[in-house]
């Protein structure tokens, strides 16, 4: 027998085992004649004394004891406890004892054990530990007894029946938050609603729950200041199984940070280091406004994560930084304040410890030859940068972004010649002791490329894992891509629907046995709801715009948005649909309806060449993702528009009232596009076409192309970047006149500094007074064939806020020939004018709205500036102003 072959242990450790009175419960089930002995698995908070048992469950109860003790698994002690159980035992029934309140029917629902399967002692271990955290329970044991008590038949598996003793947590009937002056109770609702620890009034009182609320509650008030504040919980049991909970809140004094200092050996001034201390500053300006001078170990930690990147990247390559240590001092409030009395008022000093080791400088780095050969062939004969040139302070920093380059460059190249080489790199760098110089090798990383085994998205409420996984170009399968990942993650931020991505959102755990990874991605997401605001100076005038979308109001996973685009001389409203996975595909489909109303002044004092537009349709689009940077698209749209004129006749006895004249336009137009973003580059490429067989009176034709990149600067180690963009418009009339409204009346949109229509060339046009006398003057008559450039140097000062010096130029053409039969008195002189700017912007991007604003000031370097001699030989001034103040809302490009 097996309980023999251990009888030695066994009689040494029962005199232990009765000396121990906080031993739990252990019984052995043993099923002879007339004797029955019940096995048992418990979760307990407590011990409790063991019960008096024959010599025989003693030796048993014992011998168990002794095995889990020499280093056994629980599961193999929980096995130990049914170790007396025939072979092949069966459960014949599962019942709960001690249920008040919570159903048998729920209870049950938690197990994975059933009615007629073969006794699993691990399974039934794991029900035990999920009904003990389940958060019902205050003790959760299980016994298992024959079902039927009578020896049983040869050959039949023996039955048993598992009963489910549990002890219940009283029903919390109230909560109460008492004793708090600095956090009212709307405040401590809202805070425990959002971190989902808010005490459930008519479910069980989780004590475990309640701890983690009052944590909760002193992270807050540490967080206003009170590093001090404590919170308990007091419970106050009721009859009927039920208990009153009260938060009794002490908010202790306030106490800022006063002062931050440096320990052990910087050797960087104290200075340099406070200023990488982001969180814990008490220093900065409007520090206490800005709450900078609060104390939290989250905020000390975010710092010292700051501090040791900067010493790594200046020098330190084995730089450490240890434990805070916080010291409570008295300090006045405000020293500088003399002229009158300030009370002593307690405060906060936080130490650092700073070991920065030793200072080193790069040698000379050292390129592989197979990585040579490679970067050689794509005309990359010096890809090092100026930051790893030998006498340089250490960069960790420097390391990586060089290598990440040299990726990018090897992976462009592989995918532009469609291959499947490997790009990645590996970068070591060495250490000399002796003479403190580091050589870093860069190399191709010989171990093959993690294969996605898993790719979860956590977090997302609202959005499905479709939307998420048609922005994210990686799936299951294949090798894993940082690249890919990053690309995709900038397409669902550009959404606006989402928050920004961070480097911790991107969690990635690979398996050496199958070379595989789970990549796991945490979406914070802003709800399903978005408000983007867009304007500046348009083609008629400053406007400013709002634009609403909805995501799946309606159930169908769709996006409703409305728009409503205005300013003193234009106004524009839009209702939208669009689908994504149109009937299961990489499409999307999109409903549109607008209405759009013009009065322009294209120059001040002056009436533009119609009097007004108004323009009503609907249009429809199928846009298809090709690959997953590129994007085709198909548009028809329906529209009518009624442009009015004004001729003032000269005064005559029989008609001496202005002309009103009206023109009707029906258009159906069929659009074809291709867009290309690639995070840094983007290209679009877009033509229509109106009349002809589509139907309607507007034949025209319509073409833009526009190519944007962004290139960081290597010099300051990618911080900065160049931006550049460039863009040609064109349209044409290919049978009867060229509506007005159809031409480009370009200004700032294009060309910083202009004003709407001066991008194009000028007209003459005749004003007839009542009077009879004719006055002509000069305004601008629009453009059919424009380009533009655009050249900025953007340096990033903060999270949010970005300068820029830019040079734009452009020009912009009225061809007569594809005007049709109507051609305006076109000043040629005017007629393609090169015109360009330069200057400066500002961008503040909107901490709630995530918008951009922009403020810019340009100078004209080459402006219009002459005079021109009319028909009735008075003379017309035009001038570009020599500088202009500009604004616009969202990003110029």
């Amino acid at each position: 027998m097996r309980g023999e072959s251990r009888t030695p242990a066994v009689v040494n450790q029962l005199a232990q085992w009765l000396r121990e009175a906080t031993l739990c419960r252990i019984r052995s089930s043993i099923s002879t004649v007339g004797f029955q002995v019940q096995g048992q698995v418990r979760q307990m908070k407590c011990g409790c004394a063991p019960q008096v048992v024959s010599f025989l469950g003693l030796l048993v109860a014992a011998s168990a004891i002794a095995s889990s003790q020499d280093g056994d698994s629980p599961a193999e002690e929980d096995s130990s406890k049914f170790s007396s159980l025939p072979s092949h035992a069966v459960i014949g029934g599962i019942k709960f004892v001690g249920l008040h309140r919570i159903t048998g029917a729920t209870a049950m629902s938690r197990l994975s054990s059933h009615s007629g399967e073969e006794f699993n002692v691990a399974r039934i271990a794991a029900d035990v530990h999920v009904l003990s955290r389940a958060g019902w329970f205050q003790d959760v044991f299980v016994q298992a007894v024959p079902a039927v008590p009578k020896l049983e038949s040869a050959g039949s598996p023996q039955a048993v029946q598992l009963q489910f003793h549990v002890q219940e947590y009283p029903y919390l009937t109230t909560v109460a938050f008492t004793g708090s002056k600095l956090l009212s109770q709307q405040q401590i609702t809202k805070l425990l609603a959002d971190n989902k620890l808010s005490p459930q009034v008519g479910a069980p009182s989780d004590p475990l729950r309640l701890h983690r609320a009052a944590l909760a509650i002193q992270s807050e008030l540490a967080a206003a200041g009170h590093p001090e504040g404590q919170a308990f919980v007091r419970q106050e049991k009721l009859p009927g199984q039920k208990t009153k909970v009260e938060f009794q809140i002490r908010d202790g004094p306030r106490l800022p940070v006063t002062q931050v200092n440096f320990s052990g050996d910087p050797r960087i001034s104290g200075k340099i280091l406070r200023k990488q201390m982001r969180q814990v500053a008490p220093d900065a300006w409007f520090s206490g406004l800005r709450n900078k001078n609060i104390y939290t170990p989250e905020k000390v930690d975010e710092d010292r994560v700051n501090l040791i990147t900067y010493l790594h990247n200046h020098g330190f390559p084995q730089a450490r930084v240890g434990a805070s240590q916080v010291t409570v001092v008295n300090a006045f409030s405000n020293p500088s304040s003399r002229w009158r009395f300030r009370p002593i008022q307690p405060g906060l000093t936080v130490s650092l410890p700073v070991d920065s080791g030793d200072l080193y400088s790069f040698g000379p780095p050292e390129i592989s030859a197979p990585l040579q050969q490679r970067l050689t062939a794509i005309k990359k004969e010096n890809p090092l940068s100026h930051d790893l040139s030998p006498g340089h302070p250490f960069s960790a920093h420097a390391v990586e972004s060089l290598r990440r380059d040299l990726e990018t460059r090897l992976r462009r190249n592989v995918y532009r010649r469609k291959g499947t080489g490997d790009y990645r790199l590996r970068a070591t760098s060495t250490f000399d002791y002796t003479t403190h110089i580091a050589t870093v090798h860069f190399d191709l990383d010989p171990t093959p490329p993690y294969t996605v085994r898993l790719l979860d998205f956590r977090g997302n409420q609202r959005f499905p894992d479709k939307y998420i996984r048609r922005r994210i170009p990686l799936s299951e399968g294949q090798p894993l891509d940082e690249y890919a990942i990053e690309a995709g993650l900038s397409r669902l931020a550009r959404t606006g629907y989402f928050q920004p991505f961070k480097k911790e959102d991107v969690e990635i755990k690979t398996h050496e046995a199958d070379h595989s990874a789970d990549v796991i991605i945490h979406l914070r997401e802003k709800g399903k709801q978005r408000i983007a605001f867009s304007g500046g100076r348009q083609q008629f005038g400053s406007t400013i715009g709002i634009a609403y979308t909805v995501f799946n109001l309606l159930g169908l996973d769709e996006f409703l948005s409305t728009e409503f685009d205005g300013g003193p001389e234009s106004l524009q409203l839009a209702i939208g649909f669009a689908k994504e996975g149109f009937l299961g595909s990489r499409g999307t489909l999109a409903l549109s309806a607008f209405d759009t109303f013009l009065r322009p002044r294209l120059t001040p004092g002056v009436q533009g060449p119609f009097q007004r537009s108004q323009s009503q349709g609907i249009n429809v689009g199928w846009n298809y993702a090709a690959s997953n940077g590129d994007v085709i698209g198909l548009n028809f749209g329906l529209s009518r528009s009624v442009t009015e004129y004004t001729l003032n006749q000269p005064p005559t006895t029989a008609y001496s009232q202005p002309i009103d004249l009206q023109s009707k336009t029906s258009i159906h137009s069929l659009g074809l596009g291709w867009a290309h973003d690639a995070g840094a580059q983007n290209i679009q490429l877009t033509s229509s076409v109106s009349g002809g067989w589509l139907g309607g009176s507007e034949n025209l034709l319509k073409a833009k192309t526009e190519y944007g990149h962004i290139y960081p600067d290597e010099l300051f180690n990618h911080r900065n970047s160049w931006a550049f963009r460039t863009t040609i418009s064109g349209a044409g009339s290919y049978k009867g006149d060229m509506p007005l409204y159809a031409r480009f009346f370009s200004g700032d949109d294009l060309v910083r500094g202009l004003r709407p229509g001066e991008l194009g060339p000028y007209q003459t046009f005749a004003t007839v007074s009542p009077t009879g006398a004719t006055t002509y003057s000069a305004v601008p008559t629009g453009a059919n064939l424009l380009a533009a450039s655009n050249l900025e140097y953007r340096v990033p000062l903060t999270h949010t806020i970005e300068a820029a010096t830019f040079l734009d130029a452009g020009s912009g053409f009225l061809l007569q020939n594809w005007l049709g039969p109507t051609r305006p008195n076109l000043i040629q002189s005017t007629n393609g004018l090169f015109h360009s700017t330069t200057g400066f912007e500002l961008r503040w991007t909107l901490p709630i709205l995530g918008a951009p604003v922009r403020i810019n000031y340009s100078f004209n370097l080459l402006r219009l500036n002459r005079t021109l001699l009319q028909q009735d030989g008075s003379s017309t001034h035009l001038h570009d102003p020599l500088g202009a103040l500009g604004w616009g809302l969202g990003p110029l490009f």
